[in-house]
């Protein structure tokens, strides 16, 4: 009994870092999307009195894009959180009555992967675009 509560102390524990990291990245993600948000409010007001609609449009629509590429990437980090979460409470009922299988364990293990990862593609993703609204907003790109 005492190896199966070592063996769940140890699943709770590394699980408990992935969520802590999971954290830290919706973190990041909540300040790139406020700050995102921001500014297409600024530049839509800026837009209302502005004569240089035309960039102003641009750069806004370059805002509108990172907002929505950020919406995903929160959409599958969630993914990934749930599916740690069913990966981890299927681990510890399986180490209880081991009716789980292993292969269903390892498929949540391989989504949640999968989710994190194209959460992070999204991010770099938002990265370049924030990269061109930059060079919109100095006049560096036409």
């Amino acid at each position: 009994m005492l190896s199966k509560l070592d063996g769940i102390v140890q699943l709770v524990t590394s699980s408990l870092v992935l969520f802590s990291s999971i954290g830290i990245f919706v973190l990041t993600l909540n300040a790139r999307y406020t700050h995102a948000i921001g500014r297409v409010r600024d530049i839509y007001d800026e837009l209302k009195t502005d004569s240089q609609a035309q960039k102003l449009e641009i750069e806004l629509n370059t805002m509108v894009y990172r907002c929505h590429v950020l919406k995903w990437s929160f959409g599958l980090l969630l993914c990934s959180a749930i599916s740690s979460g069913v990966f981890m409470l299927g681990s510890i009922s399986s180490r209880f009555i081991g009716h789980v299988s292993a292969e269903v364990l390892i498929l949540f293990v391989v989504f949640s992967v999968l989710f994190i990862f194209s959460s992070m593609v999204c991010l770099f993703i938002d990265v370049l675009a924030s990269l061109r609204a930059t060079m919109i907003h100095i006049e560096r790109v036409k």
